[in-house]
């Protein structure tokens, strides 16, 4: 079950985040709960038939594909199937393409990570792409897109980066 997170139950959510993303990947408290006032922005709970809180998904929802920002299953929850679940259930209510950042595969963690997203479907797509920083003071942080239901052209690379860039990072390409 997927429960729209608010601003009162956004501090339920925030720790999940931290624990599961590098800095370099999250904002800082104050700036990821103001994004909840745009209104492409989704932020999630999600949890299971009981109503245990197992993870968290955020996304922005554009007009011709999906963006998912963060995806995470708490540790003691993974390995059973039931973050693939959660990503199946999405793809299906997206019904059009699904584009996420993904570190570049060097170790065997990122390598997981990425064979995770294609056992559901993502192809990893090799343009090179840098995300725009998180916090002030980072530098751009280079990651690959994965995108789903099918790898994308350069053109259409470069037409989801400048959308990711300039709405979600609020990032003007130099």
């Amino acid at each position: 079950m997927l429960e729209r997170i608010t601003k009162d139950t956004f501090d339920e959510i925030y720790p999940i985040l931290e624990e599961a993303f590098p800095v370099e990947e999250l904002r800082e408290k104050e700036r990821q709960e103001a994004l909840l006032d745009k209104p492409q922005y989704r932020l999630f709970g999600i949890k299971n038939e009981c109503d245990v809180l197992q993870g968290a998904i955020a996304m922005w929802d554009f007009e011709d594909f999906i963006y998912i920002e963060h995806f995470v299953i708490k540790p003691s929850f993974r390995n059973g199937g039931f973050g693939g679940k959660k990503l199946r259930e999405i793809i299906a209510w997206a019904g059009r393409p699904v584009v996420l950042e993904v570190e570049v595969p060097t170790d065997e963690m990122t390598k997981r990570r990425i064979g995770f997203y294609e056992r559901h479907g993502f192809f990893f797509n090799e343009y090179p792409y840098l995300q725009p920083p998180m916090r002030m003071g980072q530098g751009r942080l280079p990651l690959r897109l994965m995108t789903m239901p099918e790898r994308i052209s350069q053109d259409v690379y470069e037409r989801y980066k400048r959308i990711i860039h300039r709405i979600v990072y609020n990032f003007e390409e130099e």
